[in-house]
């Protein structure tokens, strides 16, 4: 066992994996973010998203998180640019503003692409779709 009192780490270990969890809470969170994306509900389907973001950088380095982390904010910050997201419809038979419709098709983008940059974050950390080995089914 390691001596504190010399400088060193004390390695605490979870008697029970909590990997598990962690891929329920993003399968569902998966499944919210395409029930809001299609049903334009723009605001739940973002914070959905920075769930997602939040359950999959703690499995980052310094390194990793850093580089990740500009791309995400480059994003949020665009999407912080236009504005608040107004998901509800206008009242009665008005057909909403040419700039409104404009504004969330932008908004739309934005979020498709945080989604896909969260697909591939969660690729490249191997919790999502993952590459097979050339020669794993090679039994020659």
């Amino acid at each position: 066992m390691p001596n504190e009192m010399e400088g060193e780490e004390i390695g605490i270990k979870s008697k029970y994996s909590s990997g598990i969890n962690i891929i329920l809470r993003l399968h569902q969170l998966w499944i919210d973010t395409h029930k809001h994306s299609r049903t334009d509900r723009f605001y739940d389907w973002n914070n959905d998203l920075d769930c997602i973001w939040r359950e999959l950088a703690r499995d980052l380095s310094k390194d990793g998180y850093d580089k990740w982390k500009e791309r995400i904010d480059k994003v949020n910050n665009q999407l912080k640019s236009l504005g608040r997201f107004i998901d509800e419809a206008p009242a009665g038979f008005e057909e909403p503003p040419k700039e409104l419709l404009e504004k969330r098709e932008k908004q739309y983008d934005l979020l498709n692409e945080k989604q896909l940059l969260l697909a591939r974050l969660e690729n490249e950390l191997g919790k999502g779709t993952t590459e097979e080995e050339e020669d794993e089914y090679d039994f020659d």
